[in-house]
């Protein structure tokens, strides 16, 4: 294991691919949206899209085979190959199902940084301050998904030019990715893809509130524009509604982060449940609300709703170690992946039957039900509140 020193440097590192990467991967999600939408209708676009997930689905089954087989380090170092040469044929591609096939692969290569990158970050990271990593950490990848779709509004008019950009962008990760290679090697212990699915069951509350983050995460970034619709808002309030969300998605992680190690996991998963249900109920009511009311509920939402995903980082790396720390973070990222994908048909479909309103208190009951469970059955490992200041 390296020392306090050398772990601040691999952290660092870490986290710097991950902020490169998120830039690239930030441009492209709105990007491939906009250029197929003069070419197909908008279900066969969301299928196009779809093909990312599915491809984050597959990455976390290829993992275990290429851990073993070349080592975590080289694992993430051929991921981010494989995302950067398949956003270079993205820039050319007019067919399709060509660019079906290569979103699928950009997801692949996508799920190979995350899974060695999450679990290094847990390995490497001490208790004490484990919660402040994993806060930096997932405002980092969120960084490219604030700033990308400002820079598509900007320059949609040159789709190729931004996805050459994004390619390039992403070899630079390379870089930070290459130099802690080997440590990463010899820290993420390689994992049989047998193991990743029952680590669910040996920690469910983790498993519990990562599904709540992502699936409503996924939700904000493909619906809210049109729940904003349905509550009288134009369309212009509801693209920025989901900034306003992202952005203190983006804001609020480190402050959680260190509610984590300050606080306490549970208290601070409570709040977080606590604060969206707040902020959902009040937005049963949006459309009495105005603008800048919303947008402030929006803002406290996306954080407090993300943080429950930083949470449940911090917690399996508490729970688990060696080779099961590296099936418990597969099997975060196929359940992360899972819930993007179906998460945004089901609130679709309630959206459809019972308005902004019900799809609001729906969701409100959902965080209800989190927070409840939490306050009665949840009992996490806590950190050493002591040293958690230092």
């Amino acid at each position: 294991m390296a020392g306090k020193g050398g772990a601040n440097g691999i952290i660092f590192a870490l986290i710097g691919g991950i902020l490169i990467y998120s830039l690239a991967m930030g441009t492209t999600y709105p990007l491939l949206g906009i250029v197929l939408a003069d070419e197909v209708t908008g279900l066969w676009n969301g299928l196009n899209a779809a093909a990312t997930g599915l491809g984050l689905l597959a990455g976390v089954l290829v993992v275990p085979f290429l851990g073993r087989l070349i080592g975590a380090g080289w694992t993430v170092l051929f991921g981010v190959t494989l995302m950067a040469m398949s956003l270079f044929a993205l820039a050319f591609a007019k067919d399709f199902w060509l660019m079906f096939g290569l979103r699928l692969l950009l997801g692949c290569g996508a799920n190979m940084l995350f899974v060695v990158a999450e679990t290094a970050l847990n390995v490497f990271s001490a208790p004490a301050r484990r919660g402040r990593v994993m806060g930096v950490y997932t405002s980092a990848s969120a960084f490219g998904f604030v700033v990308g779709p400002a820079v598509v509004a900007v320059a949609s008019d040159q789709p190729m030019v931004l996805l050459l950009i994004c390619g390039a962008v992403t070899t630079f990760a390379l870089l930070p990715l290459g130099a802690v290679r080997p440590p990463v090697d010899g820290a993420v212990r390689p994992v049989s893809a047998s193991r990743i699915l029952p680590s669910v069951a040996l920690l469910p509350f983790a498993f519990a509130f990562l599904v709540v983050a992502s699936a409503i995460d996924a939700v904000a970034i493909s619906l809210l524009p049109i729940i904003a619709l349905k509550q009288s808002y134009p369309v212009e309030s509801g693209a920025l509604f989901v900034t306003i969300f992202h952005v203190g998605l983006l804001l609020g992680q480190p402050v959680i982060g260190a509610a984590l190690d300050i606080v306490g996991r549970r208290r601070t998963i409570l709040a977080c449940c606590a604060a969206s249900l707040a902020c959902t109920i009040a937005l049963v009511f949006g459309d009495r609300l105005g603008f800048w009311l919303v947008s402030v509920l929006m803002f406290v939402w996306g954080g407090a709703n993300y943080g429950l995903y930083t949470a449940g980082l911090a917690l399996i790396g508490d729970r688990f170690s060696g080779e099961a720390l590296t099936a418990a973070t597969a099997a975060f990222a196929a359940v992360y992946a899972a819930a993007s994908v179906v998460a945004p048909i089901l609130a679709g479909g309630s959206i459809e039957f019972f308005g902004a309103a019900g799809f609001y208190l729906a969701v409100s009951g959902i965080y209800l039900m989190a927070a409840l469970c939490g306050a009665l059955f949840f009992l996490p490992q806590e950190p050493t509140l002591g040293q958690a200041g230092k």
